[in-house]
């Protein structure tokens, strides 16, 4: 019987948590850290909602070190019923191509 509440227990610490994971990217408006919170203008998430800005709870408040209004970021958003929170949130470093420009003469 320890033997099966051993491995039920390991199990339940290494399982992968239940719900649907979504990736997402958009721009931050805003951070509430004191309410582990950030409000994004994201992209449409596929097959889950059309674009629009609301906030999203993150699941560890170190999400939001050096993230501030103006950023573009990516995450993973996990949803389980009517909860959802972001679980991985990094800012997108502008593009290379994006910073250089471009030679005289050339358009894009």
């Amino acid at each position: 019987m320890g033997a099966a509440i051993l491995g039920m227990t390991i199990a339940a610490c290494t399982s992968l948590p239940e719900g649907k994971l979504y990736p997402i990217r958009g721009e931050v408006v805003s951070v509430a850290a004191a309410r582990n919170e950030v409000m994004l203008r994201h992209e449409p998430i596929a097959g889950f909602m059309e674009a629009m800005t609301m906030p999203f709870p993150v699941a560890k408040y170190e999400l939001l070190e050096g993230i501030e209004p103006g950023d573009r970021v990516e995450g993973v958003l996990l949803v389980e019923g009517t909860r959802f929170v972001l679980l991985s949130l990094a800012e997108i470093p502008p593009a290379a191509e994006e910073a250089k420009p471009a030679p005289p003469g050339e358009s894009s």
